[in-house]
């Protein structure tokens, strides 16, 4: 079953940057402590999750602008390096800058992980236009 997706407006994409932006910068005092949530990698999944649906936003778009297929998945590959290299970079300034917070590898794998998936969900959106 192919599911076509069309997405014409950058504003969620905006939006959706401008929440995850101000999620990953928070203190760390201000998100719950589950000891249920730490048992299933609750925090993972959340990066995964939120990485794959910013390269996603930022990349569907694009289909409605761009005709040339290869030029559109060589775009879709630097977005998806932009927000590894944006993951990489907020755990660094959680780890120097934000009370409470720490520099995690294991989040910027979850974010590389997501920013992957995003891509591989454009490239087959782009397929079924």
């Amino acid at each position: 079953m192919n599911m076509k997706i069309t997405l014409k407006s950058f504003w969620p994409a905006v939006v959706g940057l401008i929440v995850a932006t101000v999620l990953l910068l928070l203190p760390g005092q201000e998100f719950p402590k589950r000891d249920w949530m730490s048992k299933i990698y609750l925090d993972k999944w959340v990066h995964l999750g939120l990485f794959a649906m910013l390269v996603a936003l930022w990349s569907l778009p694009l289909i409605s602008r761009i005709d040339e297929g290869s030029r559109l998945r060589n775009i879709f590959f630097w977005i998806a390096m932009g927000f590894i290299a944006y993951g990489i970079a907020i755990e660094f300034i959680q780890g120097n800058f934000i009370p409470y917070r720490t520099f995690g590898v294991d989040d910027m794998i979850a974010d590389a992980v997501g920013s992957g998936i995003g891509f591989l969900f454009a490239r087959r959106q782009l397929r079924n236009q």
